[in-house]
């Protein structure tokens, strides 16, 4: 049998210093959520990491802290992987912001396989010919029976961070009143693959439900929980956008709750699907690519 790959990927179940995070800043969201459809103190989109690297590399994957870990992929890790210590290589890790430590180790360059976009790229200033690309968007390549063909309905997928706050929560409530059906984000990766793929239109509060959306070609709302829409969606968004040659945009909950808000939403999703479809299957190519050194290890 092929030795495990041991990836690093956020976990408040496996990783003390996040558990402690999320118990301080979160914990009444998570106890919320600890009442729905999933593993408790999870996120979907960073679980997907086991998924698409144990498929991709056909290796088993177990988690591991930065440190000891081979590799590193799906999420917003880059931060914490310099600031402590990370030693794997990196293969389509993003960033929260553009902003970095002011000691990052003069060698992390040599262990980028792939990074999630180009504002990542340009931040970390690494060569224009690093490979871009989510690694959740290989899951189109994972997942030949989806999307569904007898797609219904719209799904909202919350964050974890939206069950923490009050007026989130009354917009998750108007909006599954509005007819959306609710999907907890600590759904697994392949339940929530299974949902995306057989929907006709997804509306996200966070950005691993758009990467799947458009992994799968179902039109995908960003969509705004808050009682104030931002004035622009944040770094990650953005660079994840550009990656597939989109624009970022956030939609506030309240334009969704009466059917020709929802019907422009969806379209403008249709639309987003279309125009994306053939770079995601070049940044898919391409991150399957990137990832040998990992097979070969």
């Amino acid at each position: 049998m092929s030795r495990s790959v041991r990836a690093f990927w956020w976990s408040p179940r496996r990783d003390p210093r996040v558990l402690a995070h999320e118990l301080r800043d979160h914990a009444s969201g998570w106890a919320r959520l600890a009442l729905a459809r999933g593993p408790v103190l999870t996120n979907h989109g960073d679980e997907l990491s086991a998924v698409v690297l144990r498929e991709v590399l056909g290796r088993p994957v177990r988690w591991a802290p930065l440190g000891r870990e081979d590799v590193v992929a799906v999420g917003s890790a880059m931060v914490p992987y310099l600031t402590r210590r990370g030693r794997g290589l990196i293969w389509g890790t993003g960033l929260h912001t553009p902003e970095l430590p002011a000691d990052v180790p003069s060698d992390f360059r040599e262990r980028v396989l792939a990074v999630r976009g180009p504002l990542a790229r340009a931040a970390l200033a690494l060569d224009e010919r690093t490979p871009l690309g989510d690694p959740g968007l290989v899951v189109r390549a994972l997942r030949p029976g989806l999307p569904d063909n007898r797609r219904r309905g719209t799904v909202l997928i919350t964050h974890f961070t939206s069950h923490a706050d009050q007026s989130d929560r009354a917009a998750i409530r108007a909006l599954r009143a509005a007819g959306m059906r609710v999907l907890s984000p600590t759904l697994t990766p392949d339940e929530m693959l299974r949902e995306i793929g057989s929907a006709e239109h997804v509306v996200s509060a966070g950005m691993h439900g758009v990467i799947l959306a458009h992994a799968l070609r179902t039109p995908a709302t960003l969509v705004s929980l808050h009682a104030a829409l931002p004035s622009s969606p944040s770094f990650k968004y953005h660079d994840y956008h550009h990656s597939v040659g989109l624009e970022a945009r956030a939609t506030h909950w309240s334009a969704l709750l009466g059917a020709e808000g929802r019907r422009a939403a969806h379209s403008a999703g249709a639309a987003d699907v279309v125009r994306a479809d053939r770079t995601i299957d070049s940044l898919v190519a391409g991150l399957i690519a990137a990832a040998a050194p990992l097979r070969s290890s």
